[in-house]
């Protein structure tokens, strides 16, 4: 078996008098490239390592270009410069951005409760001595307006119904004499006086007929039996029955009670002095339970039964709707004040060492702002110092912050 020799072995046999220096360079040549290649990419991982750290002092583009590369998470940036957070981002994080409102009054908490308004509620009485014949409703029940209540026996009724009869009867008869006389006056059979006599007590007949409708309309249009149903005036639910089947009542009893909650509003009892700060068209800022609601104010006026000791304050909801009647509900009324002040919603401040603190947006970047807060009035509070107007804050997901900043100080 033939083994091969190694190329520069074979130049030495078929060559024996080339240069022995020249073999010797080709063999180091052989064994240098491979290690120059090795060693340039040895460099080129070196200088990329280098590059990934902090860029050398007095280089503004190399540390704007270590913001930009972090800018694109939270959780990336550098602490010690707050927290770079894109425009875009803020959305995504749950983020608001809102400026302080200039406020130059102080809210002051005021009791009351949602009641119905006036034209709301009825008190359906019965319109004529009678009895119950039937209830057609019951309580909690809907009902919209002209729909029956009750059927009404009563005998009074069923005399009113026999004048409505006998006054159209009486006012057909004198009628049909007049339409005949007048005839017989352009034959000249009778006087005109006659004539003019006869019209007269024609249009006598006609206004008792005109009154015996009216007043059989306003009891509810009886039978001739004396029967008549007792009719809703407004729309809404039956808050309460005041009768049975079978009750005898006089004229004025109570039969049912009936409110219309799309018809209520919101009464306060302020003191003359608070209510004198207080006109038509004011908006109050009212809590109801868990429910927030905006209201105007309708009118103020000294309550009567209270000797003029108290005012009360009537206001409807503009925003939300209003929970049933005789839920208590707070409004808070701005009253003025010589103190100018900025507030801010309550979750855009938070505690950082036992210090109120906010999170101040200046050009991309969220900072940790030391605030001195002031009085919390429903959900807003009040910064004395630490912010101007022209600042914005955000507010909202504030925890995403906040869990950043975990190692930081305010």
């Amino acid at each position: 078996m033939t083994i091969p020799l190694p190329s520069m072995v074979q130049q030495l046999i078929a060559h024996p008098q080339a240069s022995r220096i020249g073999v010797w360079l080709t063999a180091r040549r052989a064994v240098l490239l491979p290690l120059a290649f090795a060693g340039t990419l040895a460099l080129a991982f070196g200088l990329g390592r280098h590059s990934d750290g902090a860029p050398p002092a007095g280089d503004p583009s190399g540390a704007a270009t270590g913001r930009a590369a972090t800018s694109a998470s939270p959780t990336g940036a550098d602490r010690s410069q707050g927290v770079p957070i894109s425009q875009a981002q803020l959305s995504r994080l749950g983020l608001l951005l809102v400026r302080p409102e200039l406020s130059s009054g102080t809210e002051r908490p005021i009791s009351g409760f949602v009641e119905a308004a006036v034209g709301a509620q009825s008190s359906v009485g019965m319109p004529i001595a009678g009895s119950i014949v039937r209830l057609l409703v019951a309580p909690g029940q809907t009902v919209r307006t002209g729909q029956p209540l009750a059927v009404v026996s009563s005998p009074e009724a069923a005399v009113v119904r026999a004048d409505v009869d006998a006054a159209q009867v009486s006012a057909e008869s004198f009628e049909l004499q007049y339409r005949r006389m007048l005839s017989m006056g352009r034959q000249g059979a009778l006087t005109w006086q006659e004539v003019e006599t006869q019209r007269v007590a024609t249009l006598k007949a006609r206004s008792l007929l005109r009154a015996a409708l009216a007043k059989a309309k306003v009891i509810g249009s009886p039978d001739a039996t004396g029967q008549l149903l007792l009719r809703s005036p407004i729309s809404g639910h039956i808050a309460a029955v005041k009768a049975s089947a079978g009750s005898v009542l006089q004229a004025g009893e109570p039969v049912a009670e009936i409110g219309d909650a799309r018809g209520s509003e919101l009464r306060f009892l302020v003191t003359p002095l608070l209510g004198g700060s207080l006109q038509a068209g004011q908006r109050l800022r009212v809590k109801a339970g868990q429910q927030d609601l905006r209201s105007r104010v309708i009118a103020v006026a000294p309550d009567a039964t209270a000797e003029q000791r108290v005012m009360v304050v009537r206001a409807e909801a503009i925003e939300g709707q209003l929970p049933p009647a005789g839920t208590a509900v707070t409004a808070f009324v701005t009253v003025p004040s010589s103190e100018r002040r900025f507030t801010l919603p309550t979750d855009a401040v938070q505690l950082r060492n036992g210090q109120p603190v906010v999170f101040r947006y200046r050009r991309g970047i969220a900072e940790l702002a030391t605030v001195v807060i002031g009085r919390r009035n429903g959900e807003r509070v009040s910064i004395l110092s630490g912010l101007s107007g022209d600042d914005l804050v955000l507010t909202g997901n504030i925890s995403v912050l906040l869990s950043y900043r975990t190692d930081s100080k305010p």
